[in-house]
């Protein structure tokens, strides 16, 4: 059973700690990484791609606009008017007209004009806005037009929760769906005049066409050199002296802690000490990978309790060797490592290295042990 860790500090820290180690402890048993140790940067990048794809296709706001963009009520049914500029300035400014001040109202473009870049777009928008207060809620959003299968304007589609409500095509009239709406219409209303292709590109399209075209494996190692470039480590200086401390886990609760099943943890005024109901189960062997003398000392390095996980936490890693080099390391130790993190460092009070952190009776034991004298003075 893993315990739940707790160290002495503010009120509300311990409250998150508490909260927090149960969850993340609980998702270590029987997995090979846990997650609050890991750091993954092909996932990292993977989510930064996405981000980026999603911040330039998607409800791009216009930032440039006056007054930016008003929020619609969320959970309610919103009138989205898909338009563009094919339908002519004249028709598109009656539509902002008409369109300001509703919050329940969201106009769609899919992307800007073929080569026209979207500070040129946002430009054309402006013109057409001036005078008009307050701005209208417009996005450029290529996935509304991709999910509603919008291939000519004007059409109107009334969403709530993900879904259709009505949808007419033809309509500019905002006014005249609301009436549609009032009257308890549903459904596809179909067409109630011309309708025009579409003059701007797809956005989305774009981008994926443009991803397509980049080198995958150049950008892979850019990333790769990127990540150890920026990663900030958790560096400790090294033991001078042989020294044994322990750290008494025992807090008393500022509130009722509840776990994120709902059951009662502490209950508020109640001192308790988790390492009096729950084994530690962990051993933290802490070192800094850079240094030689410490690599051999580590390899010596041993648990008292021979029941207890093995973690192996590096204080900091070569940025020159970077990924191969923390693949070496996990070879030569036969083991997973990973970074030490601040909160770790934090709560077992960590100050020199080599050491090991493991659980004695109901308290943590810290052991810093000094390097190995065959092996003092070298280095990786």
């Amino acid at each position: 059973m893993l315990a739940i860790l707790l160290t002495h500090g503010a009120a509300q820290a311990e409250e998150d700690w508490l909260v927090r180690s149960q969850t993340i402890l609980d998702r270590l048993e029987g997995q090979p990484r846990p997650d609050w140790l890991d750091n993954n940067p092909h996932q990292a990048e993977a989510d930064q791609q996405a981000l980026d794809l999603v911040n330039a296709s998607k409800s791009k706001a216009l930032a440039a606009m006056p007054n930016g963009l008003t929020n619609h009520p969320q959970g309610k049914p919103v009138r989205v008017m898909f338009v563009s500029f094919s339908l002519g300035e004249p028709a598109l400014k009656g539509i902002f007209q008409e369109a300001s001040g509703q919050e329940d109202v969201l106009l769609v473009f899919r992307g800007p004009k073929p080569g026209q870049k979207l500070p040129g777009f946002f430009a054309d928008l402006k013109a057409l806005l001036k005078d008009i207060e307050p701005v209208p809620n417009i996005v450029i959003d290529p996935t509304r037009f991709q999910k509603w299968k919008v291939t000519t304007v004007p059409e109107i589609v009334v969403e709530a929760q993900g879904r259709a409500l009505l949808r007419v095509k033809g309509v500019t009239s905002l006014d005249w769906v609301k009436s549609r709406q009032n009257a308890g219409r549903q459904g596809d209303l179909g067409s109630f005049g011309e309708v025009y292709d579409i003059a701007e590109i797809d956005l989305l399209e774009a981008i994926k066409s443009r991803l397509a075209t980049l080198d995958g494996p150049r950008l892979k190692q850019q990333a790769i050199a990127r990540f150890w470039e920026k990663r900030q480590f958790e560096v400790l200086p090294e033991v001078r002296e042989d020294r044994d401390r322990t750290i008494d886990l025992t807090v008393t609760a500022p509130r009722d802690l509840m776990a994120p099943n709902g059951n009662l943890i502490i209950r508020a005024g109640h001192t308790v000490n988790p390492l009096d109901q729950l084994a530690f189960g962990l051993c933290l062997i802490v070192f800094d990978a850079t240094q030689r003398a410490q690599l051999d000392t580590v390899k010596q390095l041993s648990c008292r309790d021979k029941n207890a996980r093995v973690l192996y936490l590096a204080t900091q890693l070569s940025r020159e060797d970077g990924w191969e080099g923390l693949k070496n390391l996990e070879i030569m130790l036969d083991a997973p490592v990973y970074l030490l993190t601040s909160d770790v460092r934090q709560r077992f009070q960590l100050q020199h290295v080599p050491a090991v952190v493991e659980q004695a009776g109901n308290r943590i034991a810290v052991r810093e042990r000094k390097v190995l004298k065959s092996a003092a003075g070298a280095k990786s």
